[in-house]
């Protein structure tokens, strides 16, 4: 758990070590692993708004979700009002670094570190929203192209990927991505067949 006391704030519960700021904490993680991300920019935003500043881990769970919820122009905005005694805090500042990636659409490079639980989630979904728009792009792309784009770290967790979506693999090098109606819906490459 992460907290700080800062002077100014005195006797706020949200930022001392209390049972409170623990118990929030879970919660938000509990949002965050179930998927519940509305629920958790709801709760977290209201902390934000009559707590200032709020605990740093309503900052770290929020920035988190809007990443996985793909509310880019969101999480810059909450970077910016994030205190700086807490930018400076590895965790949130490893986040941060991890949500730039996403925000400028860089490829994704995964630390050879452990990852948090929130840096896992918000990778994966940003590995999934990825994977979506090579489906909705590409008829075919090299195993090695998806792996940067995605940022695995080997061949064969990209194989392992791409042959759990259903996409073929061709001479152990080439991907060939099957289409859903989600990628068609969201653009790319359509064939007349699909048309008619």
């Amino acid at each position: 758990i992460h907290t700080y006391t800062l002077g100014v704030v005195g006797s706020n519960p949200k930022l001392n070590n209390s049972p409170d700021t623990e118990a929030q904490e879970i919660l938000y993680l509990t949002y965050l692993k179930k998927g519940l991300i509305t629920q958790l920019i709801e709760e977290a935003t209201e902390e934000e708004l009559t707590t200032f500043p709020a605990s740093i881990d309503c900052y770290l769970h929020l920035l988190a979700a809007y990443i996985i919820k793909d509310e880019l122009d969101q999480a810059r905005l909450l970077w910016m009002r994030v205190p700086p005694i807490y930018q400076n805090d590895p965790a949130i500042s490893r986040l941060w670094t991890l949500a730039r990636t996403v925000i400028l659409r860089e490829p994704l490079a995964v630390p050879s570190r452990p990852l948090s639980t929130p840096e896992t989630l918000v990778l994966a979904s940003a590995q999934d929203r990825t994977l979506s728009k090579i489906s909705a792009t590409y008829q075919s792309i090299s195993v090695e192209q998806v792996r940067v784009m995605c940022g695995y770290t080997s061949r064969d967790d990209v194989i392992a990927c791409v042959t759990s979506r259903g996409w073929t693999l061709e001479e152990g090098e080439v991907v060939r991505p099957v289409r859903g109606t989600k990628e068609r819906k969201e653009g790319g490459v359509v064939s007349l067949s699909d048309l008619t």
